[in-house]
């Protein structure tokens, strides 16, 4: 009986033939980035806790694995025959899936606890795009840029407010009241008030997505008061 016993333990406990860094990372965002813990990744992987260490460093190494992984897995290039606006949004729309895909991912880059190497190659490719198509270096990586780190902050901000405080109450729904409080303390104010009252309502995605627009109206702007004196040719760009 104690035979039998140990015996299918060892069969439920080991398997170290399918445990590798990947499989690791994968489980890693199965939990989710928010919630991952290495006595939760052993759980997820049916393995011993210390069994993990043969693989992983720590924490901050899963992170750092999960982070590459999901971002070399993600399609965010758009049509060859995509002008630069549709560039940058299929960018920013794959990172908005991204994060939505994979809770805590977002706050592990704004935090600034991983950083992809696919992730700098990708950024690089990006605005290697802009420059073929007429971008001079620097409007490029300010561009990319900008929206990258904008659709990072939206995210997190949001996410943020689908939290639950301590009482239950959502912060949105919490936020939300204090903003309709004070839209009838100030009825000469109600109107502006209770506008970001109708964002909050809305969602996120539609007021990301006013912004980006707002954000993409403005670099067309610039491109077009610029285009005289800077837009004469394409400018070369290293090949992605």
């Amino acid at each position: 009986m104690t035979t039998a016993k140990t015996a299918n333990t060892t069969a439920k406990r080991g398997r170290p033939s399918r445990i590798n860094r990947e499989a690791i990372a994968r489980a890693a965002l199965a939990i989710g980035l928010d919630k991952v813990t290495i006595p939760a990744l052993a759980a997820h992987l049916q393995i011993d806790h210390s069994s993990l260490y043969h693989h992983i460093k720590g924490r901050d190494d899963v992170l750092t694995l999960a982070a590459e992984l999901a971002v070399t897995e993600l399609a965010w290039q758009a049509p060859a025959s995509a002008d630069w606006q549709q560039q940058l949004i299929a960018l920013t729309d794959a990172i908005w899936l991204l994060y939505e895909s994979n809770p805590g991912l977002a706050e592990c880059f704004h935090q600034a606890e991983v950083s992809p190497t696919v992730g700098i190659r990708a950024f690089a490719q990006s605005v290697a795009s802009l420059q073929q198509q007429g971008f001079r270096l620097d409007d490029a990586v300010l561009a990319v840029d900008m929206l990258v780190d904008m659709v990072q902050a939206c995210f997190v901000g949001w996410w943020s407010a689908s939290k639950q405080d301590g009482d239950g109450t959502l912060r949105k729904d919490r936020m939300m009241a204090l903003w309709q409080a004070e839209a009838a303390a100030c009825p000469e104010l109600a109107s502006q008030i209770n506008s970001m009252v109708g964002i909050m309502q809305a969602g996120a995605r539609r007021w990301w997505e006013q912004k980006r627009d707002v954000v993409l109206a403005g670099i067309a702007s610039r491109r077009q008061l610029e285009q005289p004196h800077e837009m004469a040719a394409p400018q070369s760009a290293a090949p992605s």
